[in-house]
């Protein structure tokens, strides 16, 4: 089970100020999920499965260079 921290792609179909556009910075984002695999390139991981089966819910697929940090935290 790990946190996962990660940058996030913002945007904004409105109309804005050159100062306005300049402050608009990436999402920050924290994920708690189960690893499921992870190689060179991308980071697997889910939140939910169903006890008894290999049926996996709630799935994400980082990018590996979208993530900040990634902290291994004990199980409850």
């Amino acid at each position: 089970f790990y946190e996962i921290k990660w940058i996030d792609v913002i945007g904004d179909s409105g109309h804005a100020s050159e100062k306005e556009f300049t402050n608009m910075k990436p999402a920050h984002m924290t994920t708690n999920a189960y690893m499921f695999k992870r190689d060179k390139k991308y980071v697997w991981t889910f939140a939910s499965y169903e006890e008894g089966d290999e049926l996996f819910s709630d799935r994400n697929v980082f990018p590996k260079g979208c993530i900040i940090k990634m902290e291994k935290i004990s199980e409850k």
